[in-house]
């Protein structure tokens, strides 16, 4: 009978081992790593692969690895600094006018329902959005006044 090489003990250090990785995470490099971690000859792919916890910790950790190499600027140079400034800017600059648009639009929501007697106290804009509720199962929800409300 084979050695069980992932255990209760042994499976959070290989977690651990996921989370302090660093530079480009291949399963080669990290059954290697984990082979020197558990003091064993070797761990095969396929082994990890039978541990649910592992093989997504392992692609959820590849693709922050992925992003964090992407969001960093290769060169450290002025001119990819500067270039990154000005997307920044431009991007605040757009964000900004787009902010503008839409105070411009509640204002002019605002005089309408002003001018065409809309009471504000009674519309209740404030109130939170409804639950969603995908069980299919019909939840009634008590109010203050007594009655109940079919969500």
């Amino acid at each position: 009978m084979p050695k069980r090489i992932v255990t209760k003990a042994s499976l959070p250090k290989i977690l651990r081992e996921l989370d302090r990785w660093e530079g480009k995470l291949t399963w080669p490099l990290f059954c290697e790593r984990v082979a020197k971690v558990l003091n064993v000859a070797s761990v095969s792919k396929h082994t990890m692969y039978l541990y649910p916890s592992i093989k997504e910790r392992f692609q959820q950790r590849q693709k922050d690895l992925r992003e964090a190499s992407d969001a960093l600027p290769r060169d450290f140079t002025l001119e990819a600094a500067n270039r990154r400034i000005a997307e920044l800017e431009a991007q605040v600059k757009r964000l900004e006018e787009t902010n503008a648009l839409l105070l411009d639009q509640f204002r002019r929501w605002q005089y309408n329902a002003y001018a065409n007697n809309v009471r504000m106290d009674l519309l209740a804009w404030d109130r939170p959005l409804p639950e969603v509720n995908r069980s299919g199962r019909v939840r009634t929800v008590k109010k203050n006044d007594g009655n109940d409300q079919r969500l």
